[in-house]
């Protein structure tokens, strides 16, 4: 089948779904309304070369009406019903021969038959909305539309983010058609829902950055830096008012009327429209950096390099992003959390009908199968309600790009931010969390790393940094790394600023690997001046304990000229663990399968005492220090003697170091609960488990065991011995 034929089934089934609307849509009611403004936009961004040209002229009449309509009373009045009924059969007849070959018929009304009259698309309302109407403010009708409003703060979120998604394409291929339509689509949508809910403050402007768009996509306007600022400041503003509708709809803020910040941006927009440089952008939310650009070329059809963003590694269309998200059903996040901890529930009840001695020592075969029956279908139902929290992390890398371009650009610098492994799952809850360590590290990466263009140059480097965002799964884990290729970390000057504030001793001997630790210590900065941006010492001990706080770690290397790399571990999924099973003194403990190398019972003699390092033990050419687990915990061990318990060779950071317990009982699946406030003031134990037997195992934070002042072994292990351990 041909291009063209697809094509006309593709609007033939758009048709069909137009008539179904129109079929049960009464003058003044607004039902249907908007599914057909929605099903329009299909047909308006199909390709226009391959549909017959009277068809493609004639979009313009429906388009005209259906905007009228959400303009005015957002609802169908008859002769707009009646247009539409005549446009739908003319549009039939008009495809049928097409297909045939024949001539196209006349349009209802048209003096010529087999021609349709080109209709112009409507000039842009430039002046819907008064500059100075900074102050407009819209109500929403809590009681009566409490579930449109739910609705349309959901599908709003979605369209912000195509938004986002669509400006990137833009700024490397200023060109991109699929692009210019998502945006375009985007704000005709925002105007159309807040039309629909008589939001008229947010309809109004909407429709100012739908001409906007209107005018690029028609060629009357180049893409330049000057309208993706205005795109951008534009989105902000959207952004706000659907975040206060999400809170007034949720309840976390009063019903009071939501102010739309127009005024701002409206001037960014009317100079867009009018092809001038942007003015007063600095006032405009998300345009920091817009203002050094007044002085580019009015319509310059290239942009400037200062915050390029590479491409992302597998993106994907904005076609087929829409497709991948009408597969999707919207769930309530408590709702879903709810299954999870009833699942968990289910697998813990599991756990004890398997560990009954009736049902262990039965000889019943029919009883023993269905058990096993049981065992399977209560595991795969709980790893797939674990999966329904996984989500990819592209949607939060994405949000990395627009902070990239504006701190780049605030600062005068040209970084480049490329994007991998956007597609890796992780729990939603880790992703919301991740989201604040990963600002400071991005942005500590373009305010120190990244160098500005003429330091690049002189030292030979392309003026053009780039910082590398990636995401990838490891050892039953997720692994997110940070790296640059800027200044670097140099160890003897993070050495120089913890002596000079006081974070360590004068005559402290600090090996490379230890300085770079040094960064995480509070109140430790390497910028020579404080900025709005950076340099006050707090940031980067914020990210460790965020990090820890979600039982993952992160490490550090540098190589000083040529860039740094920050590598954060974390676990897939919170309410999930893959533990290794140990006994100690009669008690049980479960280690983290994820900081676990590999065990074995020592050799006698292999485990030796050595002065002034305490005991060591030799693996494969190394010595690792040896903690004994009953020690670090000031529990009684059932062991004295290392030969007749297990060596556990556990990993935290750079620190590699082996756990001597009494046993170990297994390896499985646990649900984490929390231990509540008797375990508030510590840090050893991160949660605990119920066993099949009914009794809890408390799950070992290895990352604060092996940090614990008494856990503390006179070296670290540095990262070659790591790597020999792999």
């Amino acid at each position: 089948m041909s291009t063209h034929d697809e094509l006309l089934e593709a609007v033939a089934e758009v048709l069909a779904r137009i008539a179904e609307e129109l079929a049960f849509a009464e003058p003044g009611s607004e039902a249907g309304l908007l599914p057909v403004n929605a099903l329009l936009m299909d047909l308006e961004q199909l390709p226009g070369q391959f549909l017959p040209p009277a068809f493609r002229d004639a979009l313009a009449l429906p388009r005209a009406w259906i905007d009228a309509a959400i303009d005015g009373s957002a609802t169908f009045d008859e002769l707009t019903l009646q247009r539409l009924h005549d446009w739908h059969g003319w549009a039939i007849d008009c495809l049928m021969s097409a297909a045939t070959g024949a001539e196209s018929p006349a349009l209802p009304g048209e003096p010529d038959a087999g021609k349709a009259a080109a209709v112009p698309a409507p000039e842009p309302r430039i002046a819907a909305m008064p500059v100075e109407a900074g102050a407009a403010t819209m109500s929403l009708s809590l009681p009566g539309d409490l579930e449109l409003l739910r609705e349309f703060h959901s599908e709003s979120l979605e369209l912000l983010r195509s938004v986002e998604q669509a400006v990137l394409t833009l700024e490397q291929n200023p060109g991109a058609a699929d692009a210019i339509n998502a945006i375009f689509r985007a704000f005709h949508t925002f105007k159309g829902s807040a039309g629909f809910l008589q939001l008229d403050a947010l309809r109004d402007f909407a429709h100012e950055l739908e001409s906007l768009l209107e005018l690029v996509r028609s060629g009357e306007a180049a893409v330049t830096r000057a309208v993706i600022d205005a795109i951008l400041a534009g989105a902000d503003v959207l952004a706000e008012c659907t975040r206060r509708v999400g809170a007034q709809v949720s309840g976390v803020e009063p019903p009071e009327p939501i102010p739309v910040p127009a005024a701002a941006v409206l001037a960014l927009v009317r100079a867009a429209l009018r092809g001038e440089a942007p003015v007063a952008a600095s006032a405009a939310p998300g345009t920091q950096g817009a203002a050094g650009d007044a002085d580019a070329p009015a319509g310059a059809g290239r942009l400037p390099d200062a915050a390029a963003v590479a491409p992302t590694a597998g993106g994907k269309a904005p076609a087929r992003d829409q497709a991948v998200a009408d597969s999707f059903v919207r769930l309530d996040a408590a709702k879903l959390d709810d299954l999870v901890n009833l699942v968990g529930e289910l697998v813990v009840a599991q756990s004890f009908v398997l560990e009954s001695p009736d049902v262990r020592g039965s000889p019943n075969l029919e009883l023993a199968h269905a058990v096993r029956k049981l065992s399977r279908i209560t595991r795969g139902l709980q790893h797939n309600a674990l999966s329904l929290r996984m989500v990819p992390v592209g949607g939060l890398f994405r949000k990395m790009t627009r902070l990239v371009r504006d701190v780049a650009g605030a600062q005068g610098k040209q970084v480049r931010l490329v994007l991998k492994g956007e597609d890796t799952d992780l729990d939603r809850q880790l992703v919301d969390k991740l989201a604040d360590p990963l600002i400071h590290m991005i942005r500590n990466a373009v305010d120190h790393g990244i160098e500005p263009p003429a330091e690049r140059l002189a030292a030979g480097k392309d003026a053009t940094g780039t910082i590398e965002l990636s995401a990838f799964h490891r050892h039953g884990g997720i692994v997110v790394r940070v790296s640059d290729d800027g200044r670097g970390l140099d160890p003897a000057r993070l050495v120089a600023k913890a002596i000079q504030k006081n974070l360590i001793a004068p005559d402290a001997r600090v090996g490379d690997q230890e300085a770079l630790e040094l960064i995480f210590l509070p109140g430790l900065s390497t910028a020579e001046t404080v900025t709005d941006i950076s340099g006050r010492g707090v940031g980067m001990d914020v990210v460790r304990g965020h990090i820890e706080a979600l039982r993952g770690h992160v490490d550090i290397a540098s190589t000083p000229g040529a860039g740094a790399c920050f590598t954060i571990r974390l676990p897939l999924t919170l309410a999930l663990i893959d533990g290794l099973l140990v006994g100690l003194g009669g008690q049980r403990f479960i280690i983290p399968s994820l900081s676990v190398r590999e065990t074995f019972r020592p050799r006698p003699g292999q485990v030796a005492t050595v002065h002034e390092h305490g005991e060591m033990v030799e693996v494969r050419g190394h010595s690792l220090p040896v903690l004994r687990l009953g020690a670090a915990l000031q529990r009684p061990a059932r062991v004295s003697r290392p030969e007749e318990g297990i060596l556990i060779i556990v990993e935290s950071g750079t620190v590699v170091v082996a756990l001597l317990a009494d046993e170990i009982l297994g390896k499985q699946e646990v649900i984490i609960k929390n231990m509540g406030d008797a375990f508030a003031t510590q840090t050893l134990v991160s949660g605990g488990a119920i066993l099949g037997d009914g009794s809890v195992g408390l799950i070992l934070d290895v990352e604060s065991l092996l940090r614990a002042p008494r856990a503390q072994a006179p070296g670290i292990v540095s990262r070659p011995v790591q790597a020999a351990l792999s």
